[in-house]
This record gives structure tokens, C-alpha cells and sequence, in this order.
């Protein structure tokens, strides 16, 4: 028992460490793949009706939605041009404090991203899975919580965030001086969330089934010690 306390205790700093970096990973990477996820958008224009809404026609709106996705991107540092919207002094500020925030989401997904690929190949021997299963617990709480929240009052969790987010009021769109808010309505930054939801839902289900692997591969080769009467080191 005391050897046992001592094994778990030595993998604990390094557990937390890969757990840490796994939730990372895949938080960031479901926030970068809905941004990089044009065709969900491109399948909203009939859906929410965004021609009648805007009175611009669905190849203006999917151009103009290209160009902000452009402009997010991280390795992008020219200005929004928008071809077919006029923007305002406050408009441009909130996008490029948007683009200020995604940049840091793509660059922690690329960092994590690639020490997630190192603990993959580091571990891949390994029978240790209970940090899989702490990023898988981790990541399952937030969609967990994000969509209890969202279900309650999903307006007052959209204000809170650009709350949290932003230090401004610029995110307030006025249409007559920023009319490009008429194509991206509250609902399509909802469908967003719940894309994102579903993807860390996913993640985390591959994570415990990692786990579970692993789990039941050092049962098995602990019962084999076992039976030759040594120690599983």
C-alpha cells in the first residue's frame, strides 16, 4: 500500500501536467475548428434567412463572411476589409480585439497541439490513464456547465462573456453605422457554441476510452505479476 501511495504520488506533478495541456489542446482546437468551419455559416444563410435580413444577396454574404474569417486567422496581420459592409471607428476596434483573442486561442492550439503529439508518442507504451481521464472529466464539465447555462438564458450568458472579454461596449453593433451585424445574428454564435460543446464532448469520450484501455491493460499485467508472485513496477 505505502509503495503504491509513494508510484501515485510521483506521477502526480507530471499527470497534472499532461492533463493541463490536454484540456488546453482540445478546448483550443474546438474553438479554432468552428472559426475555420465556413460551410456551417454557408448553410445558415438560407437557414436564418440572412438575405431577407440583410438585403444583400447569399455570394455577397459568404464573400464578406470569407473576409473575416481571413482576418482572424493567425499568420493575417493586414486590416479588415470588408468588400460589400461599411464599417465604423468602434466596429473596427472590436474586430481587431476579436482577432486579438483568436490569435492567442490558435497560437495555444499549436503549442498544445504539439505537445499533445509528444505525449502521445511518450506514452504511447505507457499503461499510466488517469490523467486521460482528468482532461476527459475537465472538458466534460464545461460543455456540462456552458450548456446548462446557455439552456437557462443562453442572451444573458452572450452579454457576460463579451463582459468578461472585452473591455469596451464596441461588441454593441449599431446596424445603420456597422450594417455587416445583420448577417452574423445571436443564433448563429449560438449554433457555434453548441458545435464547439459537441467537439469537446467527443474529445473527452475518445479520452476515457484511452483511458479505459489502458486501464484494463495494467489490470491485466498487474493480476500477471501478481500470479508470479512479484511486484508490478
Amino acid at each position: 500500500m505505502k509503495y503504491e501511495k509513494e508510484r501515485r504520488r510521483s506521477y502526480f506533478w507530471p499527470g497534472l501536467f499532461w492533463t493541463i495541456v490536454i484540456t488546453l489542446f482540445l478546448i483550443s482546437f474546438a474553438v479554432v475548428f468552428v472559426l475555420y468551419m465556413k460551410p456551417l455559416y454557408y448553410i445558415d444563410i438560407p437557414f436564418m434567412n440572412l438575405e431577407k435580413a440583410s438585403g444583400r444577396s447569399a455570394d455577397v454574404i459568404r464573400r464578406n463572411y470569407d473576409a473575416m474569417v481571413s482576418y482572424m486567422q493567425i499568420w493575417n496581420r493586414g486590416p479588415l476589409v470588408l468588400p460589400d459592409f461599411s464599417m465604423s471607428e468602434h466596429g473596427r476596434i472590436h474586430f481587431a480585439d476579436c482577432k486579438r483573442i483568436f490569435d492567442a486561442v490558435q497560437a495555444i492550439c499549436l503549442v498544445t497541439g504539439i505537445l499533445t503529439v509528444v505525449s502521445i508518442i511518450v506514452h504511447h507504451h505507457s499503461l499510466h490513464y488517469r490523467y486521460l481521464r482528468a482532461a476527459g472529466t475537465l472538458i466534460l464539465a464545461i460543455p456540462a456547465a456552458l450548456g446548462i447555462l446557455a439552456c437557462l438564458d443562453w442572451n444573458k450568458v452572450f452579454v457576460t462573456f463579451h463582459q468578461i472579454f472585452f473591455r469596451n461596449n464596441y461588441w454593441i453593433f449599431d446596424p445603420a453605422a456597422d450594417p455587416v451585424i445583420l448577417i452574423l445574428p445571436d443564433a448563429f454564435f449560438l449554433q457555434c457554441l453548441l458545435v464547439i460543446l459537441m467537439v469537446l464532448v467527443i474529445g473527452a469520450l475518445v479520452l476515457f476510452s484511452r483511458a479505459a484501455r489502458k486501464k484494463r491493460r495494467l489490470s491485466d499485467k498487474m493480476a500477471r505479476a501478481r500470479a508470479r508472485g512479484r511486484r508490478y513496477q
